[in-house]
Order: structure tokens, then sequence, then C-alpha cells
């Protein structure tokens, strides 16, 4: 909340309140803000610039006391009109949002069930392909969602420090035994110190079997403490560091298919649907062994 103006106005998040026995509001802009939105001429879906008009509608009268609701409505044209929406546009869109605000459907006595996709896949948008692109997949039960594509600003910004290699978060992992050619590809979506620790944990402790849910708590400590092996705790690498948690399950997928390593046990491995098959060498492909930095001394 801002502190209260000379002239009584005060501004609560983008809602400024009129001084006056009628407390009337309307849309609160800050002094520096821009009026830029996204741009008609963006390579984005018409979805998304509907949706700018439609929510700076919306806001106009969700917010705004009868007195200032005309002002702001014709903010919003300009404001549209200065990103290079066409006015026809403008007014088919600002229309059918007052209808709604002033007019709310009625409930549906039965709810429409969302279709369940087998496969969900996110491309760049592309002005000519992803519409047809995306009705074609979608009769093979894939849902297409869009993404930007890489931009100037991603090639040449870095908001973030990139943390020290075992510090890393989503990361597909190898852990490699000394005395055989056996390895172990793992995935996790904390620091990889943390998962690390908990591996060496179950080999130092005996303790790599769960009784109790009769499944194996970590695979290279089972190796070991079964064939009498030592694990290479100083020589654990990372394969590959991905942006998203959603994306470890199919890469982590596609390292124990390809690559096959011997201490990973299948029937505890991520499933992944048989379409993403064809390019599951590609993914593997695009692992390449980074030491980690991470050392312990067991044996």
């Amino acid at each position: 909340m801002e502190h209260p103006s000379t002239d009584g106005f005060l501004s609560f998040l983008d809602i400024l309140i009129h001084p006056g026995p009628d407390k009337s509001t309307s849309v609160y802009r800050k002094p520096a803000h821009t009026n830029l939105y996204t741009k008609y001429s963006s390579s984005t879906t018409n979805s998304a610039k509907n949706g700018v008009i439609r929510s700076l509608t919306r806001r106009a009268y969700n917010l705004c006391s009868p007195q200032h609701l005309e002002t702001e409505l014709q903010t919003v044209r300009h404001v549209c009109l200065l990103n290079g929406f066409p006015p026809q546009r403008i007014t088919t869109i600002m229309d059918e949002a007052r209808r709604r605000y002033l007019t709310p459907p009625r409930p549906q006595q039965t709810t429409r069930q969302a279709p369940d996709f087998s496969l969900y896949v996110s491309l760049p948008y592309h002005p000519s392909l992803s519409k047809p692109l995306k009705k074609i997949l979608g009769q093979h039960d894939i849902k297409v969602t869009h993404s930007s594509s890489t931009t100037l600003r991603d090639l040449l910004t870095k908001t973030k420090t990139t943390p020290p290699p075992h510090l890393t978060p989503n990361t597909i992992y190898e852990i490699s035994c000394l005395d055989c050619p056996s390895t172990y590809d793992g995935q996790t979506y904390r620091p990889l110190i943390d998962r690390m620790k908990e591996h060496e944990r179950c080999h130092r402790l005996n303790n790599a079997y769960d009784d109790a849910l009769d499944r194996v708590k970590s695979a290279p400590a089972h190796h070991s403490l079964t064939t009498g092996h030592r694990i290479d705790w100083n020589n654990i690498n990372i394969l590959k560091s991905l942006p998203q948690r959603s994306h470890l399950d199919l890469t982590e997928h596609a390292a124990i298919h390809v690559r096959n390593p011997a201490m990973n046990r299948t029937d505890r491995a991520p499933k992944c649907s048989s379409l993403w098959d064809p390019i599951l060498p590609k993914i593997a492909k695009s692992l390449k062994p980074i030491p980690s930095g991470i050392s312990f001394n067991s044996t």
C-alpha cells in the first residue's frame, strides 16, 4: 500500500481510491508505467493477444466505480491501439467482455468432462504451422501447448548465478563401479549433493534394502554390498542438467533405455509412452559426463 498523497488519493495494488464521502475507485498505474503489452505483431497465439484486451477490460469493470468506468475504457482502447491492435478487434473483444460482465453465464447442470490426453508436448509457437500441427496431433491423442522460443534477450542476459555442480538441482547423474564396468544412471530434483549423501549413507551403514517396503533404497550401495565391489564415490558425474523438473522422467528413461546401465533396475525406472521411442537415442546422445566435484571417503 502506498502512502496517501497530499490531495487525498490512496493507491492499493492496482486500485486508486479517490477522496470524498463515496470513496470511489479507479485503476491505478504507477508513474513509471509504460503501457507496453504483447504487441499485435508478436509471434504468439491469437488467444494470448485477445487476452490482453480482455484482461484490461475486465479489470476496468471490476475495479472502477461508475463515474470512472468510461474514462478507463477509453484508456484501455488507447493502450491497445498503441500496441498495434486493429480497432475492430478491440471493439469486438471489449463488447464481449462487457456482455460477460453484465450477464454472467448460467452454471451448467452437467459439467463437461475435459478430454484426457495420453501425451502432452510443449512446442515453440509458429504463426503458420502451430494451428494445423495442433489439430493433427490432437487426432492422435496428443495435447499441444505453446511456449515462446529463445529470444535475443535469453541469449544475451543472465539474471541468475549458476550454482556449483554439487548444488545443481534437476540433474541426471552417473555413479560408476571401480571393479567392473557397471554404472548407475539416476535423477534428482534436489541439489545433487543431497541425493549423493543418501546413496553413500546407505552404503556406509549397510542399509541399501528397505525390508518394510520390499525395495532397494540405493542401487549403487546394493551393488557394492552384494558383490563386494567398490563404488567410485569420488568420481560422480553429472550427465545433464535440466531446466525443469518435469523433464527428468523422460531424460532418465532415455538414459536407461539407450545406455543400459547395469546397476539400474528396469522395473523401478520411470515409464514413458512408447510415442517417445523415436527420439530416445537423440536425448541419450545429449548426455555428456561432467565431474560433479563430490568426494566421499567411503570405499
